[in-house]
């Protein structure tokens, strides 16, 4: 039971990272039988945390895609849902948007000094991005570092990492503030300025993607 349920597990979070597969497709990333695979997504197809579609091929047979249903995503953290979204509409007709930011402002300064006591700024690049990936992923953004083959004739270390969740993504498809106060908040406990999101979830992408570099050492 134990192993179903961590399949079952594995099997939902890739999809959810990848937004759709196909069964060899999930295979790839199971230690399973293809016909392991199908009987997971059948379970989970008739519980209506998955759903699919055919596509043709120009040659051979259609392949069968899967992806998860609004039933499969509510699966994922999601800390904040439709009231506190009118709760935030009442404080701005109320108080106006500067209350808002001072909400978020406010909450990146505690987040903050909760994840400077587990981010270790003398560490090397990478080591500190791990140190993040690891404070977020506990906090349900599904974070993990992106391993890239970086030039030996690169002057700056670049280290990528990706969030595929994000629990308060009903507040940040409303407000920047928060998308805003968490790329504050990363430059802070990181200790560099050299942070840019490439991709947004709020925005429409699959992920929140961010690079990072170490500051510029000035020539002066």
């Amino acid at each position: 039971m134990v192993k179903d349920k961590s399949t079952r597990q594995s099997v939902l979070e890739l999809l959810k990272k990848k937004q759709e597969l196909s069964v060899s497709g999930l295979k790839e990333h199971l230690d399973i039988t293809e016909m392991a695979v199908r009987k997971h997504l059948i379970k989970l197809e008739g519980e209506g945390l998955i759903s699919s579609r055919t596509v043709r091929q120009p040659m051979g047979r259609p392949v069968i895609f899967y992806q998860l249903t609004k039933d499969g995503n509510d699966l994922f953290p999601n800390n904040y849902d439709k009231i506190a979204v009118e709760i935030l509409q009442d404080i701005k007709d109320s108080m106006g948007l500067e209350a808002i930011d001072t909400l978020f402002n406010n909450r990146e300064q505690r987040m903050r000094k909760k994840y400077l006591r587990k981010i270790f700024r003398d560490d090397p690049l990478k080591e500190r991005v791990q140190q993040l990936v690891d404070v977020q992923d506990d906090s349900g953004y599904m974070a993990e570092l992106v391993e890239e083959d970086s030039s030996e004739t690169e002057e700056v270390a670049t280290v990528t990492f990706e969030q595929f969740n994000c629990p308060i993504s009903a507040i940040a498809d409303q407000y920047d503030k928060p998308c805003e106060c968490e790329l504050k908040l990363f430059r802070e406990v990181l200790g560099t300025d050299q942070i840019e999101r490439v991709s947004c979830i709020a925005k429409g992408g699959k992920s929140c993607r961010y690079v990072v570099q170490e500051n510029k050492k000035s020539t002066y």
